[in-house]
């Protein structure tokens, strides 16, 4: 399997008060680019995971396991369309079922 696409997790992380400055931190945003396989689920088999036939699913799938947290992601850094994760394997944490987002 070739994993020439890329993929780039993001996570962003909530404004908090920091006692020390004494005032609010503006939450982060953190980056991940990882090498993967992304392909267009079928029209039968999103049927069957997600009982709806209209969404365009892709699925991404890593080289190695990611645990990280993941808000949404974009796929060959085309930021244009944004996918948010709708499920993630339970068995292979390496797998990404994302839903394209429109903005």
């Amino acid at each position: 399997m070739r994993f020439n696409d890329r993929i780039t997790l993001v996570n962003q992380t909530n404004s908090y008060y920091d006692p020390i400055k004494g005032e609010y931190v503006d939450g982060e945003v953190i980056e991940t680019t990882k090498p993967c396989n992304a392909s267009t689920l079928g029209i039968e088999r999103t049927n069957e995971l997600f009982g709806e036939i209209d969404k365009k699913i892709v699925v991404a799938r890593l080289q190695r396991p990611y645990v990280g947290k993941v808000d949404y992601a974009y796929i060959n850094d085309g930021r244009k369309t944004k996918y948010k994760p709708q499920r993630q394997s339970d068995y292979r944490k390496g797998v990404f079922y994302l839903e394209g987002v429109s903005q």
